[in-house]
């Protein structure tokens, strides 16, 4: 009885901290924040999350890093990366309110806030969803005026409209804003497109809790001259290959893996290096039957994009693995005579294509060729 009056006592005067758990969103300009398997910036990355996605985390009064539960992964975030869904909402109620009773003749306050509401509306969907929902009607009828009309040309009207029609809320008004920015999308010339920005429901084979050792270890800021948010928030690309480079889905032997493997052979130009940057990451940890379909789509894309291949090899920024590619190579052609087919098409695209890979290609050849002598 002791010991418990003590322990209430120093929770009651703060000496002792109680981990409670609050909804939070992340607070970082980059527009993305690392989950760092352990209390330190050193720590492996286990997981990314990014602007308008929410997670569970647990403020402690002793230390700068937060535990944060992530969907399938928990890991650790230091704490001035975390921004609280409560304070994020108060916030923006406070802007509704202000930007309402603005100078609406002051042009640049006006257009200020008019790109603000967009901007807040996709780093905090939800709390700004549950903000307007608590809003007076005059108030939100403004918003709504404003909804309808973005000035900004940058404004990522696909991903907000996508953002807020994915969210699970019991606020009516919801469907105001989607039609408002329906509206501004048509004056744009804008067709949205049904675009699931939550995660998915994934098999339990799926879950990265059960196969650690195939969750994603290949974690980076650009891709091509790109943000990574780029990729993570473009809806062209689907959500386990999303899924898997921010560490929520593990590979296995089933169909939802071997789709998203497949989209590296995409000819979208936008998507397709994000595609291989994840597909370097996965043919360094495949292992067992995925490695007999990985060797195959190595073999498919080499083929269809030698010129390319060689030229993300230079670039150094995929990770490409060589010898892995030449080993998956060498296996699918096991065959000389299928080897030597392969061979010759090879040379003559790269003579007529990309004529300055040529050396790089002999080497890459005799590499897999080696493989079909063991």
């Amino acid at each position: 009885m002791k010991t418990l009056y003590l322990t209430l006592m120093l929770i009651f005067f703060g000496l002792l901290s109680v981990s409670s758990q609050e909804l939070g969103y992340i607070n970082d300009s980059d527009g993305y924040t690392n989950l760092r398997e352990d209390q330190s910036a050193e720590s492996n990355i286990i997981g990314v999350i990014t602007n308008g996605q929410e997670f569970q985390y647990f403020p402690d009064k002793t230390s700068s890093w937060w535990k944060v539960q992530f969907y399938h992964r928990t890991g650790y975030m230091h704490k001035s990366r975390i921004k609280s869904f409560a304070t994020a909402k108060m916030e923006i109620s406070k802007f509704y309110k202000d930007y309402f009773s603005a100078n609406r003749n002051n042009v640049e306050l006006s257009q200020g806030n008019n790109e603000k509401l967009f901007l807040l509306t996709e780093k905090f969907p939800l709390a700004s969803l549950e903000a307007f929902c608590e809003q007076n009607k005059e108030i939100q009828d403004y918003l709504v005026s404003q909804y309808k009309q973005p000035i900004h040309d940058l404004i990522d009207l696909q991903l907000i409209y996508s953002r807020l029609s994915n969210l699970k809320s019991v606020c009516q008004e919801k469907k105001n804003i989607l039609d408002a920015i329906r509206q501004a999308g048509r004056g744009l010339g804008l067709v949205f497109k049904d675009s699931n920005t939550s995660f998915l429901e994934i098999p339990e084979y799926n879950n990265p809790q059960n196969r650690k050792n195939l969750v994603n270890g290949s974690f980076t800021s650009t891709i091509k001259g790109k943000p990574i948010t780029f990729y993570l928030n473009h809806s062209e690309i689907d959500k386990f290959s999303k899924m898997f480079y921010q560490g929520q889905f593990t590979l296995f032997d089933n169909s939802e893996t071997f789709r998203f493997i497949d989209s590296v052979m995409t000819k979208n130009k936008e998507t397709q290096p994000f595609y291989f940057y994840l597909f370097n990451s996965i043919i360094s940890m495949s292992d067992g039957a995925l490695s007999e379909y990985i060797a195959g789509v190595c073999l498919d894309y080499f083929e269809l994009y030698t010129c390319e291949y060689f030229s993300s090899v230079e670039s150094k920024e995929y990770n490409v693995n060589e010898t892995e590619w030449t080993t998956y190579i060498g296996w699918q052609l096991y065959a000389q005579p299928e080897f030597e087919k392969f061979k010759n098409k090879m040379e003559m695209k790269l003579r007529n294509s990309c004529s300055q890979y040529y050396d790089d290609w002999r080497v890459f050849s005799e590499k897999a060729e080696k493989y079909l002598e063991e």
